[in-house]
């Protein structure tokens, strides 16, 4: 009975060590990310000294120390880090404070191999690689430009998708025309958006405004377009898009005085700097067709 009670007893001071052990990680941790490094960086220090197993203390202990510029030092707490194999964030952190450390101490080399591990892990923090002073030594190094390229991709990945990028022959300010005219419809400003993964339309016209986001639907894999314009019922989904022969393709449907109707919404990529945009319905299901609107698209010359 005894020997229970003193089992039961080890078993909660253990419990209660390692509640106190998390509490100093959590403490530590929001002194770190509140810029008080020198005193997160004493408590990292006692951490370590309870455990051997921690790789995110080791971490943040080294990113301490990193802050306070003590670039020997975080070396090796950045080492001992991955020494314990950390999970991927972890990791991924540990070798963007080592790519820093080495920088700022011009050991280029072992710099530009740190970061290009933290960028394979998926590494996106564009912002501090492109304005912190340790990275000013290697920042001119033509293959610090390339690996600098890789963490824009990570951090805009719709920049390099194939398909994100069909409908960009729409990207600019244009005057459209009434197709075969030179009576002028209106202005529209098209927009890259959302880090590439979306176009955004502005539409102006003596008639009318609207807006449109241009995607690629999740749920389908195709392009959509949400329009909302400013006159009566002016909101329509353009869906199922496809760029094929030269055009960005898009059909859809709704209901004008009760009759319901479809519609196919086209957009040819004539030729640089000219679209034109078709737009045409039919109430009997595809046998014969209304054209609602037939715009061409002339860019606007650049000042």
């Amino acid at each position: 009975m005894k020997r229970n009670i003193t089992s039961i007893l080890f078993i909660l001071s253990c419990l209660a060590a390692l509640g106190q052990h998390k509490n100093t990680i959590a403490r530590a941790d929001s002194l770190l990310f509140a810029g008080d490094f020198k005193t997160a960086r004493e408590m990292y220090s006692k951490v370590v000294k309870d455990t051997t197993r921690n790789a995110g203390a080791w971490s943040r202990y080294g990113l301490s120390n990193l802050n306070l510029k003590n670039y020997d030092e975080a070396i090796e707490l950045f080492g001992k880090a991955l020494m314990k194999k950390p999970v991927g964030p972890v990791k991924m952190n540990t070798f963007a404070g080592l790519a820093r450390a080495y920088s700022a101490t011009r050991r280029n080399s072992m710099a530009m191999a740190s970061l290009d591990s933290a960028v394979r892990l998926g590494y996106v923090n564009l912002l501090l690689v492109d304005t912190h002073d340790d990275f000013k030594p290697i920042r001119e190094d033509q293959k610090f430009k390339e690996v600098r390229q890789r963490i824009f991709n990570n951090l805009n990945p719709c920049m390099t998708n194939p398909q994100a990028r069909e409908f960009d022959f729409w990207i600019g300010d244009w005057d459209a025309y009434v197709t075969g005219t030179k009576n002028l419809a209106g202005h529209n400003k098209i927009e890259l958006s959302s880090g590439g993964c979306a176009l955004l339309e502005n539409w102006t016209s003596n008639a009318s405004s609207g807006k449109s986001l241009n995607f690629i639907d999740p749920a389908t894999g195709k392009w959509r377009q949400t329009w909302i314009g400013s006159y009566p019922n002016g909101m329509q989904d353009f869906i199922g898009g496809e760029y094929k022969d030269g055009a960005m393709r898009f059909v859809f449907e709704g209901t004008r005085n009760g009759q319901k109707f479809v519609g196919r919404f086209i957009f040819f990529n004539e030729k640089p700097g000219l679209v034109r945009q078709f737009n045409e319905t039919s109430i009997d299901d595809g046998k014969t067709w209304v054209t609602t609107y037939n715009f061409t698209y002339v860019r606007k010359e650049l000042p």
